[in-house]
């Protein structure tokens, strides 16, 4: 990899924003997380690869949206098709968009139909902090957790110091986007509350590149992307109600929430002014949890139960439909049978219940799946750091074959310096519904598709000063996969396609290197870098894979009011398909070029309630494509206001 001097500072300089009025303290306060175990844990404790952001982060990493905030992980790699708003699929450690599992407030958020989830149009507005797990997690998560989880809180009311408080941000920025969000909230005496709604809404870019770009294939053929003309916009209204009571050792919880949005895209060049072709999605979410005992009692009792609909139209030449339901329920005991002393030791026994229908108008008939699962956990910490788990499930699937998984991972301090962290795991990701049932009458069905499986793990060592001021995670992570789903043409006349299972192993190996730090009171930095190289079991690299990424960046709060920060990042080559638009729709691979992008953030406390703060994206208006064919964002401005009372 050849790096230019931009990319060289990628490597070394940093970024860890927030627009507190007062210098960043030298105190850490303790992070609990809560994905990577069946009970919440400190990160401290954790052997798991994991990163945790906060809304400090979110400003100092120029984020309105969760998408911009997870580029700057490691391991996360992004296939964007277009503008804000537009389909969004997560890489993690390499694996395809649907074996990452998204958690938002306890609720699986996946795609009923089984594809991954879109993080195109989830803005960060009401979003507290985000994990993000990386490795083989179906002993605790099931199906869609073969590459790693990403959990996500929303702001609840439950910390609030008094009974009523009001959040607001407002922003408006290039392309005429708009911006609002306004959550209420409020704590008392055990009772907490929160309302919230946001609305977004930009005119965009066009989804298919307006600027022209030249490649050549592998085999030698020239391909030429670019021409659009239009703006293809984006609008997404979101409200939430949560309300609970919680006193610490028993506590209940209701959560409705319902989002709309609207997403313009083209269907190809050609058709482009002829359609105007749009995706809306309705979902709607309703959520019932509740629990009793805590970690300082024998037993603990949670129980949740959640229905997710959801509603979708594309509106164009080929037009489409369908409606989704999901309904999941689940129990879990914790036995914390150890609770004193230098080690503590608990077990977890996890039931659930899941039921999925899928009604679509490719189909003539409703489709159905319903899921049981078993699992347990066993987890062992030592004051020292030190830790072991222990975890296995067992789902028994209606439609596809009985699974059982299962995981170990362990942490051993070998001094207030070094710790060293290790995982290996099994993983199992279910075939989509589009795999199983086909699509229309272009992608024929495959009912003796079986599920993929995995077999993978990690090895690391985590450096940090004795302050906890600085920190240098190395981490060395592999993965096999077994009858990993692939496609082939079975119609080359009428163009049909269909998911088959590839025979031999699928092999994705790297490194991940990661560094945070505090270098003085006021000026903080993160810096990391991937290497990923994954390949299928033909040899051939899978698509949109960058085999070299990095992310740096600076907060500097230059005085008491004002701060500012700068970001870096480096996207190297990834192999991507160009499909031709005519017959014989010849398939031609690329080898996409790397690019560096720069951004830049200034805030300004204008009260003790009130910042305003301003992002310069893409300093450099870099033209590039993170997916062949597709446009991204030139230079770019935000500007937004945001309080808290």
């Amino acid at each position: 990899m050849k790096l230019n001097l931009i990319t060289s500072a990628l490597l070394f300089s940093t970024i860890h924003s927030s627009f507190a009025v007062e210098p960043i303290k030298t105190e850490l306060t303790p992070i609990e997380v809560y994905s990577a175990y069946a009970i919440p844990v400190n990160q401290d404790q954790t052997a798991s690869s994991l990163t945790v952001l906060t809304e400090k982060d979110f400003a100092g990493r120029n984020a309105a949206y969760v998408s911009d905030v997870l580029k700057t992980v490691p391991g996360v790699a992004f296939g964007i098709n277009g503008g804000r708003g537009a389909t969004t699929s997560l890489f993690l450690r390499g694996a395809d968009s649907n074996h990452t599992t998204v958690i938002i407030d306890g609720v699986r958020m996946n795609p009923i139909n089984g594809n991954g989830f879109d993080f195109g149009g989830l803005a960060l507005s009401n979003i507290e902090r985000i994990e993000v797990l990386r490795g083989e997690q179906s002993a605790l998560w099931g199906s869609n957790a073969m590459g790693g989880v990403i959990y996500i809180t929303t702001k609840s009311g439950l910390y609030k110091e008094k009974p009523f408080n009001v959040d607001f941000d407002l922003g408006t920025g290039s392309r005429n986007t708009r911006d609002a969000s306004a959550t209420i909230s409020g704590y008392n005496k055990g009772f907490y509350y929160a309302l919230h709604g946001d609305s977004h809404r930009t005119k965009g870019i066009s989804a298919l590149s307006s600027n022209r770009f030249n490649y050549t294939a592998l085999d030698g053929t020239k391909v030429t992307t670019g021409g659009a003309g239009e703006q293809d916009g984006f609008h997404r209204d979101n409200a939430s109600i949560r309300l609970g009571y919680d006193d610490a050792n028993k506590g209940l919880e209701l959560l409705a929430q319902h989002s709309s949005q609207s997403a313009h895209y083209d269907n190809s060049l050609a058709e482009e002014r002829l359609f105007n072709d749009y995706m809306r999605t309705r979902e709607t979410l309703f959520k019932l949890a509740g629990y009793w005992g805590s970690e300082h009692e024998l037993f603990k009792h949670s129980l949740s139960a959640s229905h997710l609909k959801t509603d979708n139209d594309t509106f164009s030449l080929w037009a489409s439909a369908y409606d989704a339901k999901r309904l999941n329920t689940n129990y879990q005991l914790d036995i914390n049978f150890d609770r004193d002393g230098a080690t503590t030791q608990s077990f977890s026994i996890l039931g659930e219940y899941q039921k999925s229908k899928y009604d679509s108008t490719s189909y003539t008939d409703e489709k159905a799946l319903n899921e049981k699962s078993i699992a347990a956990e066993y987890r062992l910490f030592h004051e020292n750091g030190h830790s072991l788990s222990l975890s296995g499930r067992y789902t028994d699937n209606s439609k596809y074959d009985d699974t059982f998984t299962g995981r170990i991972a362990g942490a051993y301090r070998l001094s207030p310096n070094l710790k060293t962290h290790a995982s290996f795991a099994s993983a199992v990701q279910n075939p989509t519904f589009i795999e199983y049932f086909g699509y229309y009458g272009s992608y024929a069905a495959n009912e003796g598709l079986k599920a993929e499986r995995s077999r993978g793990g990690d090895i690391g060592l985590l450096i940090e000063s004795t302050d906890k001021h600085h920190s240098l995670d190395i981490t060395y992570f592999a993965r096999n996969v077994d009858n990993f789903i692939s496609s082939e043409l079975v119609d080359p006349v009428y163009y049909i396609y269909r998911s088959i299972n590839l025979e031999g192993t699928t092999k994705i190996r790297g490194v991940e290197i990661a560094y945070n730090g505090q270098l003085t009171d006021n000026l903080t930095a993160y810096a990391n870098y991937t290497f990923t190289r994954s390949k299928d079991s033909q040899g051939d690299s899978l698509v949109r894979r960058p085999k070299h990424q990095a992310n740096a960046g600076l907060n500097y709060q230059i005085t008491e009011k004002f701060g500012s920060n700068v970001n870096i990042a480096y996207v190297g080559k990834r192999i991507d398909n160009y499909y031709e638009e005519t017959y014989p729709y010849a398939v031609h691979a690329v080898n996409m070029p790397s690019y560096t992008l720069l951004n830049l953030g200034v805030n300004y406390q204008l009260t003790s309630n009130i910042n305003i703060y301003a992002n310069l994206n893409n300093l450099f208006d870099k033209k590039y494509e993170n997916i062949l064919g597709y446009g991204q964002d030139g230079r770019n401005v935000y500007v937004g206001l945001k309080g808290s009372f």
